[in-house]
């Protein structure tokens, strides 16, 4: 599967982390590059970096007066940390990146490849979001929910959230801003006095 050059992007969640080769550890993602030689660790790191377009190349006198080198505000490399010859590099979260920004790029990368933003215009997103939600809904019909398929909810959810991401970048809408603007809403409508405990709409209470 090709992916997006990790210079572009910065992989947010364990599965997504694991595509690029390491892991993720909060804003964190961290790698880890072995060989016999100090050298032909520092091969395989610029390898690395080219193939995922970063600008700066880890030199070969990196680790001559200490076992830490820095690249920019994004990049660190550490020499043997948790084992003999290797070295693991970090790389930092870019600032002012929200975690639905970087699934986007991911999504709109995948489209890209494949020509479908012309069929991505808002209403039909908006139909496509209707019928996932069917297909979801007939994972639990007629008592299935007592032995749901959790993978088929996996994939349905996934489709979903994608439809729903999509729409939401069509439309210019922050999801994350909108979810808590609703939740702001929601909390003046169903106070905690007279909700607490009961499953009745805000017209009933």
């Amino acid at each position: 599967m090709k992916l997006p050059p990790l210079s572009k992007i910065f992989p947010n969640t364990e599965t997504y982390a694991e595509l690029y080769g390491g892991w993720t550890e909060g804003k964190y993602f961290k790698i880890i590059f072995k060989a016999d030689t100090l050298e032909e660790q520092i091969n395989k790191v610029n390898e690395y970096l080219k193939m995922h377009e970063f600008e700066e190349l880890l030199p070969l006198d990196a680790f001559e007066d200490s076992k830490d080198f820095d690249i920019g505000s994004n990049l660190s490399f550490h020499r043997n940390v948790v084992g003999h010859n290797q070295i693991m590099m970090i790389y930092y979260q870019p600032l002012m990146r929200m975690a639905t920004d970087e699934i986007i790029d991911f999504l709109n990368f995948f489209r890209e490849q494949r020509d479908w933003k012309k069929f991505h215009d808002s209403k039909n997103l908006a139909m496509a979001i209707g019928s996932e939600s069917g297909e979801l809904l007939d994972l639990f019909l007629w008592d299935r929910d007592k032995d749901v398929d959790y993978e088929k909810v996996e994939e349905e959810l996934a489709d979903l959230l994608t439809y729903c991401l999509y729409l939401a970048d069509n439309m210019k809408i922050d999801l994350l801003d909108a979810v808590i603007k609703k939740a702001v809403k929601n909390a003046e409508k169903y106070p905690v006095e007279k909700v607490k405990g009961t499953a009745k709409k805000h017209n009933e209470l």
